[in-house]
């Protein structure tokens, strides 16, 4: 009997780590896509793992930068289907045959709708429970094609999407609880596309701190307005300047204004 329970108990113990591992991969990263009126900032870490002794680093950004259009695609979920959905879109591109593709789709409601068949495809691999087992993914998808207004886009693991609210212009996925309220003070209409930027790196260091799940290096892309090229791509380490310095100027920013304040009555 003891032998019985033992082997049912880890047969069990397996089947809660499998589906704890895929559902950790929806939250296992943090992501950010800001549109702006001159240009969209999309960001993301690179930490994943399936549980706390195997952690590894892996890109989760796909850049297509090619001719007539930019095209910025960040993902949080399960790590295969995000690969194999990047992998399918380069072998679609890759194609020559006249297969649907990045480079054929005529607007970006068509990228979303691509991408986000992929994403289904991928997710749900035949024989698969998928009631029991957490295998979708979420992309934010942003950029430009020539002569089409910029893009931001929110796709669900299911293949449909959103857009951001014209209030809040700005999707997060992942780890959102500690990177969005300095989003949701900051990020307005009207922002310009540097504070934009700056709000990223100080969302993204907010994450950082607070939660281990999330790490370096940042992946970090600026594209402006109707140039059809990234303006500026980079992977950003915790000690490099540009990320360090507002890092350092925020955290002393924020204890400068804390001992700003008034005293309470019963302190004095």
């Amino acid at each position: 009997i003891i032998f019985l329970f033992s082997s049912n108990f880890i047969f069990l113990m397996w089947k809660f780590e499998v589906y704890i591992g895929d559902y950790w991969g929806n939250t296992m990263t943090y992501c950010i896509g800001i549109k702006t009126k001159d240009g969209i900032v999309v960001a993301s870490d690179s930490r994943t793992n399936a549980g706390l002794d195997n952690v590894n680093i892996y890109s989760k950004m796909f850049t297509h930068d090619v001719g007539d259009r930019t095209i910025l695609i960040v993902t949080s979920g399960n790590l295969g289907t995000s690969q194999a959905v990047f992998k399918s879109i380069e072998k679609d591109l890759a194609d020559k045959s006249g297969k649907k593709n990045l480079n054929t789709c005529e607007d970006f409601d068509q990228v979303a709708k691509y991408i986000g068949a992929l994403n289904l495809k991928h997710s749900s691999p035949k024989g698969m429970n998928t009631d029991t087992v957490l295998l979708g993914s979420t992309f934010i998808v942003g950029g430009q094609i020539k002569d089409k207004p910029m893009e931001l886009f929110l796709i669900y693991p299911q293949g449909n999407y959103i857009k951001p609210a014209d209030s809040k212009p700005y999707l997060v996925i992942g780890e959102v609880k500690y990177g969005k309220p300095i989003l949701d003070r900051v990020i307005t209409p009207n922002v310009s596309l540097g504070d934009a930027s700056r709000c990223a790196l100080i969302s993204m260091d907010s994450t950082l701190k607070s939660d281990l799940t999330v790490g370096p290096p940042i992946d970090f892309v600026v594209y402006k307005k109707n140039e059809l090229k990234i303006a500026s791509q980079k992977c950003l380490n915790l000690d490099d300047e540009e990320f360090s310095k507002v890092s350092k100027e925020w955290s002393e920013g924020i204890f400068k204004i804390f001992d700003s304040f008034p005293r309470f009555d019963w302190e004095k």
